[in-house]
């Protein structure tokens, strides 16, 4: 991809983070699912797990970063669509080594990443917010120099990891929210707040477009579009989904002894 359509995606990208007609994604895991969602929605995003679960690995910055690298390279290749990547934590603890993980991203065409203060040391836990702010800082110096502007999608923790009551979480990622504004983040991301009330507080308290992950319990779409929410992630859902039918269908193959249903004429 070239660099002019590279930030012309990602200014695409950006203008779809409407105020009362969230972004909707469902989250891709190879090229194949990337290619499908392509066909009825404006872009790809992934999911670390399902990508992680896709190549063998656990989530957390397990799936090496060659691989990773590799499958957004072919992803952007084949879809005509922008392509947000789920960066983890940046693979490292450093914002040298997210700055560098998030150029190679960029140099295999993705035009956002995600980018969680969760993860430090292959474990999940609330990192010092400043550091994830220096994280920050450094992607979007590293991205300016490459010409691309980068969507940095900031994700906190606090209702994941049980930092407290969930009024001391909304207050935590509230918190965190404005130490990332003010590092360069452009959208924040907060996977585990499911009420409806304490989400439209939060868009409130923050100026970035807010990203709420899809889980038991999260209102509709339309509701959550009521109260400001800019982005709406559907996260490893959707592979769950295809790995229960799959298992179903392989079962039911293997109790009948058929397959016919299954052969179709464009297969």
């Amino acid at each position: 991809m070239d660099a002019t359509t590279q930030q012309q995606y990602a200014e695409a990208f950006r203008a779809l983070h409407k105020t009362g007609d969230p972004l909707v994604l469902f989250n891709a895991w190879d090229v194949a699912t990337a290619k499908a969602i392509a066909k009825s929605s404006p872009a790809v995003a992934t999911s670390s797990g399902a990508v992680a679960a896709a190549l063998g690995y656990a989530d957390g910055e397990n799936a090496p970063l060659d691989m990773v690298e590799g499958l957004v390279s072919r992803m952007t290749a084949s879809v005509p669509v922008p392509v947000s990547i789920d960066l983890e934590a940046g693979y490292g603890d450093t914002a040298e080594a997210a700055a560098h993980s998030a150029a190679r991203i960029l140099k295999a065409g993705a035009i956002g990443i995600n980018l969680e203060d969760g993860l430090s040391g292959g474990r999940r836990q609330l990192v010092d917010p400043a550091q994830h702010g220096e994280k920050i800082r450094a992607v979007r110096a590293t991205a300016q120099k490459l010409g691309i502007d980068l969507f940095i999608n900031a994700r906190t923790d606090p209702f994941l990891l049980k930092f407290g009551s969930p009024e001391q979480c909304l207050n935590e990622a509230a918190r965190r929210a404005r130490i990332f504004t003010d590092a360069g983040a452009d959208g924040i991301f907060v996977p585990g707040l499911t009420e409806l009330a304490l989400i439209e507080r939060f868009v409130q308290l923050t100026p970035l477009p807010v990203n709420i992950m899809v889980t038991q319990g999260v209102p509709d779409i339309a509701d959550l579009a009521r109260v400001g929410v800019r982005r709406v992630s559907l996260g490893p859902w959707p592979m769950m989904a295809a790995m229960r039918v799959i298992g179903q269908a392989a079962a039911a193959v293997a109790t009948s002894k058929q397959y016919g249903a299954f052969l179709q004429p464009n297969g």
